[in-house]
């Protein structure tokens, strides 16, 4: 979300942010005195932290996923996740594959961003012919992290399978797959798993890893500045409640299918994240997906609607719009560095895809962040 504000600050000239990710939100409030912004975007839920902002001297503030005071004294808005479409989005996906079984294992302490979850998920998948169960703790503070497990795990191996297992977010989706394996349950076979918020730390190391939802953050984020700045101008008009929806869904090994197909898809795709810059031919993608080149062909594009020699070039096309934006690297060297082998060739293609040739693209992106007259709108 940092960084759709960000976006919305590089558009907007007259407006000038500054991020505060460090210290506790105390800290936080008094380094803002010093500054003093015309308004602010706030996520935390710390009491003193919410009361503490009508003593800053803004004119407006933007919660996001967090309630307002009641009593902030200023001009405010809020900005949440729609979780009504993250909810669609899981429903989707399981019912694609075909499943009757359906499961939502909510966030541990009960949030009601969570409960909302879950009861849009089971409107969309309980029918009378489908079976629908939720996983809530029982005091989940007198619970100790080691005996939910155990009581999620028998939970998990009462189920009827094959079943979709739904979680409010990656790192409860996490949890499912630690009891699912003390269970001695098969993923994706027995169970497949679905997370949110595409946490790649969390979803990439998990056994197997972890299909999740994509929150769309950087929409959310921009909204967020947007809203904040009318709000200072006095330019909002009702609603002040706004959502941002979901990007898309990045599914990797836990939901693959009955047959194989998406399990020898999701590996080749986990493979050309891991290994783009170092790999020299498909043939090193269908090895490493377990199956022959021809079917891995065939099933990749039916899934993924691409080739496997295109998804290898986009991987690699978006690390060169990395290297380009946040580093000094020659663009003589990037390609490289990239897996390009062909300077020439590089140029060509980033041409197709971007409409513009690098060096443009570098200097219009530093343009955009370097820009000296981001002074009359602080926030």
């Amino acid at each position: 979300m940092s960084g759709g504000i960000l976006q919305y600050s590089a558009t907007h000239p007259n407006v000038q942010i500054r991020l505060y990710g460090e210290g506790t939100p105390w800290q936080k409030l008094e380094e803002f005195k010093e500054w003093k912004p015309d308004g602010i975007i706030i996520g935390s839920t710390a009491p003193h932290t919410i009361n503490g902002i009508s003593r800053l001297g803004c004119k407006a503030a933007v919660f996001i996923n967090t309630v307002p005071p009641r009593q902030s004294g200023i001009r405010h808005a809020s900005i949440y996740c729609d979780n009504q479409a993250v909810a669609e989005a899981a429903a989707r996906l399981f019912q694609t594959k075909k499943l009757r079984h359906f499961a939502f294992v909510g966030s541990r302490a009960e949030d009601e961003w969570s409960i909302e979850r879950g009861r849009h998920f089971q409107r969309l998948v309980h029918t009378d012919n489908t079976t629908f169960a939720s996983f809530i703790t029982s005091a989940p503070r007198r619970t100790s992290h080691h005996n939910e497990i155990s009581m999620l795990a028998k939970w998990l191996a009462a189920l009827p399978k094959p079943c979709g297992v739904f979680a409010a977010c990656d790192i409860r989706a996490k949890d499912v797959l630690d009891a699912a394996s003390d269970s001695g349950l098969s993923i994706p076979e027995q169970m497949l798993v679905l997370g949110v918020d595409n946490e790649e730390f969390i979803c990439r190391q998990t056994m197997p890893s972890l299909s999740s939802i994509i929150p769309d953050f950087p929409k959310g984020g921009y909204l967020a500045a947007e809203t904040l700045v009318d709000l200072i101008r006095k330019h909002q008009k009702l609603p002040l409640l706004h959502y941002f929806g979901v990007k898309g869904i990045v599914e990797r090994l836990s939901t693959g299918d009955a047959n194989g197909s998406s399990r020898m898809v999701c590996r080749a795709n986990e493979f050309i994240q891991n290994h783009a810059v170092s790999i020299r031919s498909v043939k090193e993608i269908a090895k490493a997906s377990g199956a022959s080149l021809r079917i891995l062909q065939k099933n990749f594009k039916t899934i993924t609607g691409r080739t496997i020699h295109n998804a290898l070039t986009e991987n690699r096309l978006q690390r060169v719009c990395t290297m380009l934006r946040h580093t000094v690297t020659p663009i003589s060297q990037i390609g490289e560095l990239c897996g390009f082998s062909n300077e020439s060739h590089l140029k060509k293609i980033f041409r197709q895809h971007y409409g513009t040739t690098m060096s443009a693209y570098r200097s219009k992106v530093c343009a955009e962040y370097e820009n000296p007259s981001m002074t009359n709108c602080r926030s």
